[in-house]
């Protein structure tokens, strides 16, 4: 039996073999004997804060506010090779959404994407239609811009056509975080496309749906403004698999728990379902037609904004205090005393039957949306569908009525809890109801994947809950295929910073986490060492660097992370996700979209600066879709059809 020895030496790794056969020798490389697409792989890339100008360059690549913009491109591209800040991608195209603006006083350019000063938002791309909208606020009131893709996108790149007016309330604009995109045919085989909106400052939140000219696409016509009354903020986009002309939207609300103005005596709900469109001919609706809600506490979740007792403790544990400890600008180490427990995103199953929500410092957990997949929108709307149209009220200040419990169950949206035969055996039994209140709390607590504490959670904690496609559990019946395994991402500011990680839901009302993934600067001595100095050594702009959101694939994870850019990983193995690819921008920015796959090129937004094109082509890009395969993206259902 021929039988390897590893030797090591000199920094070179020698393999020598018996009976005579040839050493290799290798020198910076590993030798694979699995066979696994992705080979031998380096480990995590630690992002080179410290190296990396966090402001417009020159050619050189040097900090330089008056350089032109050819000579700014070709630095930040000079400085993204150096330090090799793209792996196992092709940078193809970086389109400017907000241009620079002179200086008078001083001749340097300002406030621009290649300063990295832009305010780029949200991101919406079908048919040859691209929409990027902005942060904006008081005194800033940006258009949406509308990008025209090229006949040959991997060459050329998007050229702006239009904007759409930024919505505003006196002096504040709204901040257009979240836009969705749709080309689809109607029932009588005609061609429309809809741009859907939501903006808002930080209480209030309005949503437009927008009818598209598909071969302009400029607009040709608005919906009324829905206003929600708080503050929306993350939406998925749900295409009806079973009715072409059927378009819902589940919006989450980051503000819920105020007065309902709309229902006197109940509350904002923490999410909504509505139609845009007409489902008997597929044209826009002239207002969104709200179908359902669902709201945690209401059945018997935590409470919203939980704040722990007298000695520091949640009736979930308590906080890791790193507040002693400070990074090199002084900024203490993270610790908080609340608990927001709001729903903050989600992702919705093709069949729309299955929510999977990220639920912040609750954690995640599912729900069941089948009443919604399977009834009319006008049953729905008119409340004759059979189902509740708001969560039934089964709890009020943290005390359960276990004589409501039962009825949570029929609501149009549900935690999948409680569908359980188990339970709804128990809650008809003759147990008190105190016993009834509490196996069920302890059922709905477990059926919330939640590590909020002791894990640090400012400003949001469970971020992004996105479901693996086309990996369906083994377990026996599995009748509809439900997912394996969902990922879900951790937006933690400060130190130390979060993680993402790999959820089984194999059991839906029992999620564990089986893998995780993070980067170097999630370990606590990284996060505080971070330099606060450019390349010159003067005080660099500081990079928000959370983990954001995520494009899901059945092998890979194309992961938004704000200041460490995109990240790429692979989960073939979902026990031990790793590395194998990412882009990273120069000057430093913002990574923060979800990633959007389009005829085989990536398209993000950078807060910073600007909308970026890529090409993936590293390990399994070939499992990528290629031209004429639609749009793909974490927060709408793909393929669009």
């Amino acid at each position: 039996m021929i039988d390897p020895v590893t030797t090591v030496a000199a920094g070179v790794l020698r393999l020598t073999l018996a009976a005579g056969l040839l050493s290799p020798v290798l020198t910076g490389q590993c030798v694979d004997y699995s066979n696994d697409p992705a080979g031998c792989q380096p480990s995590t890339f630690k992002t080179p804060i410290g190296k990396m100008p966090s402001r417009r360059v020159n050619r050189e690549g040097k900090i330089d506010p008056a350089s032109p913009e050819a000579d700014a491109r070709a630095g930040a591209a000079k400085i993204e090779k150096e330090l090799h800040l793209f792996r196992n991608f092709e940078p193809l195209h970086w389109v400017v959404t907000v241009p620079s603006e002179k200086d008078p006083a001083t001749g340097g350019w300002r406030s621009g994407d290649l300063d990295a000063a832009g305010d780029g938002r949200g991101l919406g791309i079908a048919g040859n239609c691209i929409f990027v909208g902005h942060e904006n606020g008081p005194g800033k009131r940006h258009p949406i811009n509308i990008f025209k893709l090229q006949t040959n996108p991997e060459k050329e790149a998007p050229v702006q056509v239009g904007e759409i007016p930024a919505m505003s309330e006196g002096n504040e604009g709204f901040d257009d975080r979240e836009i969705r995109s749709l080309v689809y045919k109607t029932s009588r085989g005609e061609d429309r496309q809809i741009t859907v909106r939501n903006g808002g400052t930080r209480t209030l939140g309005d949503m437009i749906t927008y009818q598209i000219d598909r071969n302009t696409c400029l607009p040709m016509g608005q919906s009324e403004v829905t206003d929600f009354h708080s503050q929306s903020h993350e939406f998925f986009l749900w295409h009806d698999p079973a009715n072409p002309n059927r378009i819902l939207i589940y919006m989450t609300i980051w503000t819920s728990g105020l007065p309902d103005p709309d229902h006197p005596g109940l509350y904002i709900a923490d999410a909504y379902v509505l139609a845009v469109t007409d489902e008997n001919t597929g044209e826009m609706l002239p207002k969104a037609k709200v179908l359902a809600s669902f709201s945690l506490h209401e059945v018997g979740g935590p409470p919203i904004n939980e704040k722990p007792d007298a000695t520091g403790l949640f009736s979930d544990g308590r906080f890791l205090d790193f507040s002693g400890l400070k990074n090199l600008s002084g900024r203490a180490g993270n610790f908080q005393n609340q608990e927001q427990n709001r729903l903050h995103s989600l992702s919705v199953s093709d069949d729309g039957e299955r929510v999977y929500v990220a639920g912040t410092t609750a954690g995640f957990y599912i729900l069941n949306s089948e009443a919604i997949a399977h009834h009319r929108d006008a049953e729905l709307a008119a409340g004759m569908a059979g189902c509740n149209q708001r969560s039934t009220i089964a709890a009020l200040d943290g005390v359960i009525d276990a004589a409501k419990l039962p009825a949570v169950a029929n609501d149009c949206v549900h935690m999948v809890v409680n569908d359980d035969p188990g339970l709804k055996a128990f809650l008809a039994s003759s147990a008190t109801p105190q016993a009834k209140a509490e196996r069920y709390l302890v059922l709905l607590t477990r059926s919330r994947f939640d590590v909020y504490p002791p894990v640090n959670a400012l400003p949001t904690g469970t971020h992004s809950a996105v479901f693996v496609p086309n990996r369906p559990a083994q377990v026996k019946g599995n009748t509809k295929a439900r997912p394996a395994y969902v990922w879900i991402t951790d937006e933690n500011g400060g130190c130390p910073l979060n993680y993402a990680r790999m959820l089984s839901v194999e059991s839906e009302i029992t999620p564990i986490m089986i893998g995780g993934f993070s980067i170097p600067d999630n370990q606590m001595s990284d996060c505080l060492n971070q330099a606060i100095t450019e390349p010159s050594g003067e005080p660099r702009r500081l990079v928000a660097q959370q983990n954001h959101n995520p494009t899901v694939f059945p092998n890979l994870i194309f992961n938004s992370w704000y200041g460490h850019g995109i990240r790429v990983i692979d989960i073939s193995v979902p026990q031990t996700p790793r590395e194998v690819g990412y882009a990273i921008t120069v000057p430093h920015g913002i990574a923060r979209t979800y990633p959007v796959f389009k005829d085989g090129l990536m398209y993000w937004v950078d807060n910073r600066t600007g909308l970026h094109v890529a090409k993936y082509t590293g390990p399994r890009s070939n499992e990528l879709p290629g031209a004429g395969t639609g749009v793909y993206e974490g927060n709408a259902t793909s393929p669009h059809r």
